[in-house]
């Protein structure tokens, strides 16, 4: 967790629920943006071409000048190749209005003029389904080893069969978990799924194309 969102949870902790309106829609906003940095991160930790790199405090600087609150915005940097991409991910209440998303396209001129490449991320865009289901899964496999004889054999299989099913390659397999180990594997890049398709024991995976910079 960036030592943002772990900020924002631990005043969440001290906060009392039901003090007074103002404070439970502060209560709120702040459970609801520590979630969206976690949906970030998994986003990021599913994609072999992207590095989860944290929180940017001179952004979020100028997100405060700006107007927004820290709870407002949930900003990251990430790494994709050899650039570090500063993601504003803008929340509903935000974005769905016209005055705050303004100043929010205001924080990424400025965030751009102060030198960093600021993209600005509709929260509908990270919550878009099936992909962030797949990647809150494919997040949960990354801690996990797989020998290198079970990763030889799924490659081994996958070049001589092309796409196969998971189950197909869980089988190939020692592991506890085969179906985390053969889903650790797309999160190195080893192997590639479509993250746009609800992952099954039937989707399919391969080799990854040279040409696809992502899933």
């Amino acid at each position: 967790m960036s030592a943002t969102a772990s900020h924002l949870a631990h005043l969440n902790d001290v906060l009392i629920p039901g003090r007074s309106p103002k404070d439970f829609r502060r209560s709120r906003h702040i459970k609801r943006n520590v979630k969206l940095h976690q949906q970030i991160r998994d986003l990021i930790a599913a994609n072999p071409t992207c590095r989860y790199v944290g929180g940017n405090n001179e952004v979020e600087y100028i997100a405060t000048r700006v107007g927004f609150e820290p709870h407002d915005l949930a900003i990251a940097d990430v790494k994709i190749g050899r650039r570090i991409i500063c993601l504003i991910v803008v929340p509903h209440r935000v974005w769905d209005h016209a005055f705050p998303s303004a100043m929010a396209v205001d924080l990424r001129h400025q965030a751009r003029q102060a030198g960093y490449a600021a993209v600005l991320v509709p929260q509908a865009v990270v919550e878009r389904e099936p992909r962030l289901g797949n990647s809150q899964l494919l997040a949960r496999t990354v801690n996990i080893r797989i020998d290198a004889t079970s990763r030889m054999a799924v490659l081994a299989h996958l070049i001589e069969n092309g796409a196969s099913p998971l189950s197909e390659l869980a089988g190939l397999v020692t592991h506890p978990d085969p179906f985390g180990a053969v889903l650790h594997l797309v999160t190195t890049g080893a192997i590639a799924i479509d993250l746009a398709k609800c992952i099954t024991p039937y989707t399919l995976a391969d080799i990854p194309s040279p040409a696809s910079a992502t899933h």
